[in-house]
């Protein structure tokens, strides 16, 4: 679509960094904790063949990488308590006995600790309200955000937990910066701002 239109008002709508949701299943209650989350990216590694002074590039393994989510730290939620019980649950006992030293977590764990990690990109919603309504009095009416993508990490788990910084200088929030690995994502389009299922 060109950014400017006659076929219609506005003509050009981009995507915007802060209209975002992430979610997980066996963390509740951190989808409106969070502040700043990456989107997937992969890098393919690249094998070359050389034949004289020609060089030839052919495709090699692909790799997803890592991306970073923070949070506001809060005691309700308790966001810094969800994630160190998150460790305990992926198997970390720590090391005070014999027997706590032989114990250790598996990919089985660690996923299951932190479930199905969910990205979903908004498109701002709205409804036409008819006149003189308050969006209050129209049923349905939060139903009209809509969601125009969204990622899935597969076999997701938390590979670095910072529970941020203490300062007497600044009356900032303090924030929780988590390091997600995982071993693809799947995409999902929403043309024209279809809703997609579920939270």
């Amino acid at each position: 679509m060109p950014f400017f239109s006659d076929s219609g008002p506005g003509g050009f709508e981009p995507k915007r960094a802060f209209r975002f949701l992430i979610s997980f299943t066996e963390l509740s209650n951190l989808t409106f904790m969070a502040t700043k989350a990456g989107k997937p990216s992969y890098e393919m590694d690249v094998a070359e063949h050389q034949i004289l002074n020609h060089v030839f590039k052919f495709p090699g393994i692909i790799k997803w990488s890592d991306i970073t989510v923070s949070f506001v730290d809060a005691m309700d939620p308790n966001v810094g308590s969800k994630f160190y019980h998150a460790l305990l649950n992926a198997g970390y006992v720590n090391p005070i006995t014999q027997e706590a030293l032989v114990t250790g977590v598996t990919k089985v764990q660690t996923t299951r600790a932190l479930g199905e990690v969910k990205i979903k990109q908004l498109n701002g919603g709205g409804i036409i309200l008819p006149s003189g309504l308050d969006p209050g009095e129209v049923k349905g009416a939060i139903d009209a955000t809509r969601y125009i993508e969204e990622w899935t990490l597969k076999n997701a788990f938390i590979k670095k937990v910072a529970w941020g910084e203490l300062d007497y200088g600044t009356e900032d929030l303090v924030n929780v910066e988590v390091d997600i690995t995982y071993d693809y994502a799947t995409y999902t389009s929403a043309p024209g701002g279809t809703p997609l299922p579920g939270l």
